[in-house]
Formats: C-alpha cells, sequence, structure tokens
C-alpha cells in the first residue's frame, strides 16, 4: 500500500471527525501502517481536555497543523530502520471549505509521492439547522451557513469517495455527481 493523504471536507456536523476516526480504524487494524489524524480543533483543546474555541488564534492553529501534518509527510523513515517499510496515512480533519485551505496537504503529499484523496462529505443547506445540533463544538448555525455560502466545489482532477446515491451512468460510463436538491421530493414506501 503507497503512503496516502486523506483531506476530509465537509461543513461542520456532517460527520468529518467520524470519518477520521472510522479511517484511522481501519487503516490502523494493518500491522504495517502509521496512521495520524491531524486536526485543528485538536490544537484548541487545553490541558483538561476541555474545547476552548478562540477566533484569535484560528490562523495560528491552522499554521501548525499544517506544519504538523506536513513533518509527517515528508519525514524521511531511512532514520527509523523499524518503520522503513511501514505504509503511512495521513488523516486531514478540517473543513476544508475552500481549495486555499487543502491545497498546502496536497502540496506537501505530492511532492512527498503520496497518493491524495479528498473526501468531500455530502450535505445539503436545508439541514443546516441539523448539523449545528450535531457538531461537537458547538458551532453555530449562521457561522455554518457562511461557511456553505463560500463553498466551493471539489476540482474534477482530485480522487472522490461518493456515496452510493451520487453514482451516475453517462454516455455508458460511470461518472460521479451529487444529485440536485429537491425540497419536495417524497419517498413512497
Amino acid at each position: 500500500m503507497k503512503n496516502t493523504c486523506y483531506i476530509l471536507r465537509g461543513l461542520p456536523g456532517t460527520g468529518k471527525s467520524t470519518l477520521a476516526r472510522l479511517l484511522s480504524a481501519a487503516n490502523s487494524a494493518t500491522v504495517w501502517a502509521i496512521v495520524r489524524t491531524f486536526s485543528t480543533d485538536d490544537l484548541f483543546i487545553n490541558e483538561e481536555g476541555v474545547y476552548e474555541f478562540d477566533p484569535s488564534m484560528l490562523r495560528q492553529h491552522h499554521q501548525e497543523n499544517l506544519r504538523q501534518a506536513t513533518e509527517f509527510i515528508s519525514r524521511d523513515l531511512r532514520e527509523d530502520h523499524e518503520e522503513i517499510h511501514m505504509t503511512r496515512i495521513a488523516i486531514i480533519d478540517n473543513t476544508n471549505v475552500q481549495h486555499w485551505e487543502y491545497e498546502p496537504y496536497v502540496t506537501a503529499a505530492e511532492e512527498a509521492g503520496w497518493d491524495v484523496q479528498i473526501i468531500p462529505l455530502a450535505w445539503n443547506y436545508y439541514d443546516i439547522p441539523e448539523y449545528a445540533k450535531r457538531t461537537k463544538h458547538g458551532v453555530p448555525e449562521e457561522a455554518i451557513r457562511r461557511m456553505a455560502d463560500r463553498w466551493e466545489d471539489l476540482p474534477k482532477k482530485y480522487v472522490v469517495f461518493p456515496t452510493i446515491h451520487d453514482k451516475l451512468r453517462v454516455d455508458g460510463q460511470t461518472q460521479w455527481s451529487a444529485p440536485p436538491y429537491d425540497s419536495t421530493q417524497t419517498f413512497d414506501k
């Protein structure tokens, strides 16, 4: 297995951290993998283990998260003889609403010869009140709406893990795309 950097994208409350834990557990199950998750949110946890968001520290914490991830990705394992044959997995667990927010991680991974897989989590503008209830850090609904308004779609050059309902057949070829949202849609039993 090749070294891989998974970059998660999604609004708060859509399941990024849950997916990060699942990816970590699945990849840690192999004896030959070193898995690390990098989340800017973790840098807001104080010494007592309590999450304390400070907007004045957001830029600094994002820079530190990038520094730690880049260090892990670019580390030369030839110095660590017992780890030389191990696969490394980096999981970037941030909202990554706009391309510029995750591009430095892509660059670091690609320069190190790693595979990069960007995984956008499906979301719906009408479900934002539910996401605000689910977010583990109490992100207000209005802040999630602002992130949704800034959302940039994923460039086609990246690999996407689609959800099952996103598979479409176009001109005989399988393509992946999020279906349009129809608030009037009903489902019969």
